[in-house]
């Protein structure tokens, strides 16, 4: 009775979010003359293609002319087309690595050991490292965001959601193309070029990209700009139409990004902080107000400007390819085998003190590679049952290495890192309907099972004298049944209510970042998440109208949770360790609207309530040897309000087309710390786009600005061994913090010709 007595609580709260984001508009809608309807939206969100009208699950979809139009950059501009989604860039540590968030269940860190809590799939294969999360989107067809866990079918620690991308086809008969050049603020150049091939049994796709920025987006006089990067892509995908019923395809994909990484923000505030003596000591001073960044005596807090004196570097190397067999076995049977191979070679060098002084430098290099294989079988044989089944493998190797530059600038000591996962398993999922196809049950079940390994030395390069191992840490395996039950009933073609309760699991694993032989053999154990959900789906106002609401409850178990342990023999005086300590609850609604004004109006937007805390969370996070209850802690990157709106205009003009866009996305204030320490917490924040555009004949022409209002608020914010909290002490201090700020204000012109 509490969570249906919860849930009143939030659709209240979550109504009258709504009114104040543009709801009343949804009540009233203006009619044109011709009667233009929205487009159905196909998603594969349960791996066969269904209307996202129909689909029991809450999943947002980005078609690819929203992705071109909206001038999404990268794969964290998502966010600004779901609800309770955030989307950050974390490059603290390694190359293009994201720190994603749904429904409060997020990932941050940087170590390839640990599986991203959201997951990343392109063209149905995962992406089971953080390393990579952020990249340009190019060549997209479709975009879906699933939120909630999805293990059933999709597994490998599907916990929090999955970001589903799917990149054009090749189309036989057809012989087409597009090339688009595109220049814009700091210095940015991108050409792109697609051409497809097509005969009537066979196509081909070849794309190549070059994506220059020859400015970074932080000014320093030391070490040149920071953030500016150069990327090449190229690519190739065939596909054969064998027989009838036989389809074939296999793509090779290449990226190389170089660049300099962006800029890391000393934001020390008082000498409770350790460093803060230190900046002082070489003409710098101390934040001040929290958030305020470290800066030379006289010079006011500037987050676009890093008084670095190590350039550094990053770098991301990747080859990618995929194969997939369709045949249908029978008219009513469907085989599909999936398979998928990724290396890559990623590299990261920065300055995290942020000062001229040579206080602490890092040098990381590593790589990592990875194999999946899927064999589904599906059945539809039109009747009451739809089915589908199927085995699933991945198997991935990973090195990380680092040297540091303490108080020197000599590097030591080495740091070499090798883990592996072995992860295999077996899937269910059937649709049975009844009462005329009115009600349809969903159950899906899946057993996994994964072995970790993880071997860590520590050595001082001169005199390759171990601190640490070697091969320090061990071997684990993991298995459990994760499930989905559900069911959904069409009250009318264009109303569906849902209900569905669906579990999420992560395996365990071991702690690269640990300093000592007992901690790193120890390991942490595998979290569970349990989600359950209900909403409504909606076409109104003849087909004018979408609007999708949802709530859910979630009771997340044994979380993988990062504690600070006491090591008396480690310089800091203690190390970092993952364990499973911790539960919450998050309970929340999400409402989505896609609404056409008239023929040349559409305003569309989504509105996410999220209400996420700790049951129970007794552990020593600061390593001083205290357990304390931290139950009263905010969850990370778990903001309590998310919206989004946009705007979209469509006027014919001079034979041609004008489209204007504008979007506004706001993110309430989170925590990026789990200590939640002074001065961490990420500002709320709103990000205005807008875009102009003119389409005719063969030709597209587009003026775009993004975050129009150029806020400066962070995208990461971190702490270096924080200290406990005390009564009366605003700074309970800590030995540094930093932070890295999000994209400025930018321009670009874009051109595109397609034949």
């Amino acid at each position: 009775m509490s969570f249906i007595t919860s849930d009143k609580k939030i659709i209240r709260k979550s109504l009258s979010l709504i009114l104040m984001t543009g709801g009343a508009s949804v009540v009233a809608p203006v009619y044109g003359e011709t009667g233009r309807t929205l487009e159905e939206v196909v998603v594969t969100a349960r791996k066969r293609a269904e209307s996202i009208q129909d689909v029991p699950v809450a999943v947002s979809a980005i078609a690819g002319d929203d992705v071109k139009n909206a001038f999404t950059l990268d794969t964290t501009s998502l966010s600004q087309f779901a609800p309770n989604v955030v989307m950050d860039t974390i490059e603290a540590g390694t190359p293009a690595g994201g720190g994603f968030s749904i429904r409060g269940i997020s990932y941050q860190d940087v170590e390839k050991a640990f599986d991203p809590t959201v997951l990343v799939a392109v063209d149905g294969v995962p992406l089971a490292t953080g390393t990579g999360q952020v990249f340009d989107l190019l060549d997209i067809e479709r975009i879906e965001v699933l939120r909630g866990p999805q293990g059933t079918l999709f597994g490998k620690n599907v916990v929090g959601g999955l970001i589903n991308i799917h990149r054009e086809k090749p189309r036989t008969d057809e012989v087409s193309g597009k090339a688009r050049a595109r220049v814009g603020t700091y210095g940015k150049q991108d050409l792109e070029l697609l051409y497809n091939y097509g005969e009537e049994d066979w196509a081909v796709k070849l794309t190549g990209a070059s994506l220059n920025q020859s400015k970074g987006y932080t000014k320093n006089d030391i070490a040149g700009d920071m953030g500016k990067k150069d990327t090449t892509r190229a690519g190739v995908h065939w596909l054969f139409d064998a027989s009838e019923r036989v389809t074939l395809q296999a793509q090779y994909n290449y990226t190389n990004m170089e660049g300099i990484a962006a800029a890391t923000l000393a934001t020390s505030t008082d000498n409770a902080d350790v460093f803060c003596g230190m900046y002082q000591a070489n003409g710098y001073e101390c934040g001040g107000e929290f958030g305020d960044t470290v800066r030379p005596v006289g010079e006011g807090s500037d987050r676009r400007r890093s008084y670095a004196n190590y350039r550094g570097g990053v770098g991301l190397e990747t080859h990618q390819a995929i194969w997939q067999l369709d045949s249908e076995l029978s008219d009513t049977l469907m085989l599909t085998y999936l398979g998928g191979w990724l290396t890559s070679n990623d590299e990261y060098k920065a300055d995290f003190d942020g000062s001229a002084a040579t206080l602490y430098h890092v040098n990381r290099y590593g790589d990592y590679s990875q194999v999946t294989h899927e064999i589904r079988i599906s059945s539809d044989a039109g009747g009451n049952l739809l089915w589908q089944a199927g085995v699933f493998s991945a198997n991935s190797d990973a090195t990380s290495n680092q040297l540091s530059q303490v108080f020197s600038t000599t590097w030591t000591p080495l740091e070499e890192t090798e883990t592996s996962s072995e992860s295999h398993s077996v899937f269910f999922e059937g649709d049975y309907s009844m009462l005329g196809s009115k009600l349809t049950l969903t159950a899906g079940t899946r057993f996994i099972t994964e072995t970790k390994r993880m071997d860590r030395d520590v050595s001082d390069p001169a005199t390759n004298v171990y601190s640490v191992g070697p091969n320090a840490g061990g071997e684990r395996t993991d298995n459990d049944w994760i499930y989905r039950f559900g069911g959904r009933y069409q009250f009318t073609e264009d109303l569906m209510a849902y209900v569905t309760t669906s579990t999420g699991f992560r395996s365990g694993g071991f702690s690269p970042r640990a300093s000592t032989q007992a901690s790193l053999s120890e390991g942490f154990g595998p979290e569970t998440l349990t989600n359950y959900e209900a909403g409504i789906k909606s076409t109104v106002f003849e087909g004018r109208l979408k609007l999708n609401a949802t709530i859910f409850h979630m009771v997340y178990e044994d979380m993988q949770t990062e504690v600070s342990l006491p090591a008396p023999n480690v310089a800091t005086g203690n190390e970092l360790a993952i364990r499973n300590i911790g539960e919450a609850e998050f309970d929340g609604a999400e409402l989505e609207f896609d609404l056409l004004l008239n023929d040349w109006w559409r305003f569309s937007g989504n509105v996410g309530y999220l209400d996420a805390n700790y049951t129970e969370f007794v552990a020593d996070i600061y390593g001083d040897g205290i357990v304390a209850d931290e139950s009263d802690l905010n969850i990370r990157r778990a903001p309590e309000l998310t919206y989004s709106v946009q705007n979209v205009l469509d006027w014919s003009v001079g034979g041609g087309l004008v489209s204007w866009r504008l979007s506004y996305s706001w993110r309430d204030d989170y925590e990026s710390t789990l200590t939640n320490h002074p001065g961490t917490q990420i500002e709320a924040f709103g990000l205005l786009d807008s875009s102009l555009t003119f389409e005719r004949d063969q030709w597209r022409i587009s003026l775009f600005g993004r975050n129009l209002t150029d806020d400066d608020s962070y995208s990461h914010d971190y702490v270096v061994t924080p200290n406990r909290p005390q009564p009366g002490v605003d700074n309970p201090g800590s030995l540094w913090k930093f932070a890295t700020t999000r994209s400025p204000r930018e321009f670009g012109l874009e051109v595109a010709y397609s034949f």
